[in-house]
């Protein structure tokens, strides 16, 4: 990971700064209730809204969950970004159907028109495909860095890079929030605190857990670690027991 600049690491930090006095305020919020609300104290929001100090990524959830907004809502979008998603431009599952790639339909057999024919590739900004350098990001506090994976915010859900610089975690203590959460390590090793287990995972292996669950990332190693994430944010709090092959039953292994 790039060391960020100063500067730009300044102007993160009061960028989330300004976004949650914001949001405060638009809500009729007082510091002292946010305070309660989040678990930090007063001194702490104070900071975090004068641009003195960034919260971490339990304080991030935390303040997301109380003011009622995703957790890209802090996120800085990238200048370079192209097109937006839009959904209405695609809900009409017919016409997509006639897309070059989807295949032409009749009587329920699909037949690939790619075979018939050359199409250009899409090398500019496109809605569907978000290039490295166009990823929106937020640095948040204990050598953390998050990178969203789609073009804008989705709806109860974040798709993730997850960088973590050596010795960096997520909080200090344990956290948790509505949800569930998927990860993949692709680089260097990551530890996860689930409750009184600790998992270690290498790149290759992943892990899926409640985020009701008190938990927290800490990269012990003195290398870069990555992992790409889904973070579902909706009223799914457990995994629950699956019927297996065979009749036996699998119970979540959080």
């Amino acid at each position: 990971m790039t060391e960020p600049s100063r500067e730009s690491v300044e102007a993160a930090t009061a960028r989330i700064g300004d976004r949650v006095s914001e949001l405060r305020n638009e809500r009729g919020i007082r510091v002292s209730d946010l305070a309660r609300k989040a678990g930090v104290s007063p001194s702490m929001i104070s900071q975090i809204e004068r641009g003195q100090s960034r919260p971490s990524v339990g304080t991030l959830f935390a303040l997301a969950h109380v003011l009622n907004v995703p957790v890209d809502t802090f996120f800085a979008e990238n200048a370079a970004a192209g097109p937006t998603f839009d959904r209405a431009a695609n809900g009409d599952r017919a016409a997509a159907d006639e897309l070059p790639g989807n295949g032409a339909r009749s009587g329920g057999i699909t037949r690939n028109a790619a075979a018939s024919a050359t199409w250009p590739e899409i090398t500019g900004p496109s809605r569907h495909v978000v290039r490295a350098d166009e990823r929106a990001s937020i640095d948040i506090r204990g050598g953390v860095r998050w990178e969203r994976l789609t073009r804008s915010a989705l709806d109860g859900a974040e798709f993730l890079e997850l960088v973590y610089a050596p010795g960096a975690e997520s909080d200090s203590q344990q956290y948790r929030h509505p949800g569930v959460e998927m990860v993949l390590v692709t680089q260097g090793q990551m530890t996860i605190e689930l409750g009184f287990e600790r998992y270690k995972l290498a790149p290759g292996d992943s892990i899926a857990f409640a985020s009701s669950t008190p938990h927290r990332y800490v990269n012990e190693t003195e290398l870069e670690s990555r992992a790409t994430t889904v973070i579902i944010h909706d009223e799914l709090s457990s995994l629950g027991l699956r019927e297996q092959p065979g009749g036996e039953n699998e119970a979540d292994p959080a």
